[in-house]
């Protein structure tokens, strides 16, 4: 179990800042302590390797953001997929028998819902696991009518229909993969330590030549802090500021709500 991920982005952005503060502060007066002439002899080095530590900073800052840019990406675009892959098998729901077609419809529209409810559920695991059983059953259902057909008659209208079953029950479990597909926990880790280790050496810098600047200082921890919250806030698609929109299959849901209203009214 990850530690990181089961904290809320705002909560782990919040602490990070206020740990900035204190780390900074608190390095200023460590090097208010120091000799200013040895801090003058190496101070050529010590800027040196400060903006060592920005650089590596601000790359491990980008490549995080990347990471899960791409990650919140490809959830965005499985949920496009899913819905596409739903919308073909009820279409092809026509090519099946007249006793199946209603049924299969039906179990279709029960079957976007509990979709929908299974990405609503956010961490709440309770709510997850029943539309997780849900949209399994569910399946479960409709691949039973599917193989009905197709041993009462193998066809090429049923082959096809079988086929986009098929894809469809694949995507729900490339959903759960896109889901689970975050950044490393090391990664998050080395990020916090690179933040606070850099607000350290600037810290002592400053308190080292007896001079700083407060809102230099509280901008740049601010900084930080907004970035990594913005990374956390990208990589929990279930949470948080930043959610995957389920668009597609909403519409998807009330395309099929308004044809199940107008067979109701033939």
């Amino acid at each position: 179990m990850e530690v990181l991920y089961a904290i809320d982005a705002w909560q782990l952005a919040l602490a990070l800042l206020f740990a900035l503060l204190l780390v900074i502060e608190a390095s200023y007066r460590i090097g208010r302590r120091s000799n200013p002439a040895e801090y003058e002899r190496s101070s050529s080095v010590f800027s040196t390797l400060m903006g060592a530590a920005l650089a590596l900073l601000g790359l491990l800052l980008a490549f995080s953001f990347a990471m899960a840019s791409a990650r919140y990406d490809l959830r965005k675009g499985v949920i496009l997929k899913e819905a596409n892959a739903i919308g073909t098998v009820y279409l092809r729901t026509e090519l099946l028998a007249d006793n199946a077609r209603g049924q299969t419809k039906k179990l279709l529209r029960q079957y976007v819902d509990a979709r929908l409810e299974g990405y609503r559920a956010g961490i709440d695991g309770a709510k997850a696991k029943l539309a997780a059983s849900q949209t399994e059953a569910l399946q479960q259902q409709i691949w039973h009518i599917a193989s009905t057909e197709m041993q009462q008659e193998k066809s090429i209208s049923n082959s096809l229909f079988v086929t986009a079953l098929n894809d469809m029950i694949d995507i729900s479990s490339e959903q759960i993969e896109a889901g689970e597909n975050h950044v490393p926990e090391l990664v998050i880790w080395l990020l916090l330590i690179s933040a606070l280790l850099t607000g350290a050496m600037s810290g002592y810098a400053c308190g080292a030549i007896g001079h700083r600047n407060l809102f230099a200082t509280c901008s740049f921890a601010l900084l930080v802090a907004l970035v990594i919250f913005s990374i956390l806030d990208l990589d929990r698609p279930q949470r948080g500021l930043i959610q995957v929109n389920k668009h597609p299959l909403q519409s998807l849901q009330q395309s099929l709500q308004q044809d199940a209203r107008q067979n109701a009214t033939r």
